[in-house]
């Protein structure tokens, strides 16, 4: 079996800054819960707040399971329904049991989007698709090598599986 097989796969930079900006958002919310809403609020912001990378994190690695197609995806299937199956239920009992409102979890929870906003905007950005040229493919070729615009005049004829003739006047934009 390779090392790839048996490593766990890494979450790439930008779901790292995300996930940062998450459990960042998540400590200042209960810290602010707990210095203006007193220590009842500041639990349930901080339940909230903890519940909120933690759906994040396996978020991620279920749809990078989905996306990336390595091996059998159903126990991700399984996984992401137990997921959600534990967040809705352990919501349900927290606010069955009154450790927290639903208000203060709400609060809490709100750390995802706001984090995933800050990771987002002051993390790294994402690379580049492919590298800058003119536009141009080599005959054969099967993928572009820049970003084109639809002003761009096409560059081989799709009907006939061929590179386009530079005086085909069918061609002309």
């Amino acid at each position: 079996m390779s090392d790839d097989a048996q490593k766990p796969s890494k979450l790439d930079a930008q779901m790292r800054a995300a996930l940062l900006g998450v459990i960042g958002t998540g400590v200042v919310l209960s810290l602010g819960a707990f210095a203006f809403g007193g220590p009842r609020f500041g639990l349930g912001v901080a339940i909230g707040g903890a519940l909120a990378p933690v759906n994040l994190w396996v978020f991620a690695q279920v749809g990078e399971a989905f996306l990336s197609r390595r091996g059998n995806t159903a126990p991700w299937a399984v996984i992401a329904t137990i997921k959600l199956a534990l967040l809705l239920g352990g919501v349900w009992l927290i606010l069955r049991s009154g450790i927290a409102s639903g208000l203060s979890l709400i609060v809490g929870y709100g750390a995802l989007p706001i984090g995933i906003t800050v990771g987002t905007l002051f993390g790294p950005k994402p690379p580049e698709d492919v590298p800058e040229g003119d536009g141009r493919r080599t005959p054969g070729s099967a993928s572009q090598t820049s970003r084109r615009s639809f002003e761009d005049a096409p560059r081989e004829d799709v009907l006939k599986a061929r590179p386009a003739d530079e005086g085909d006047p069918s061609n002309e934009p």
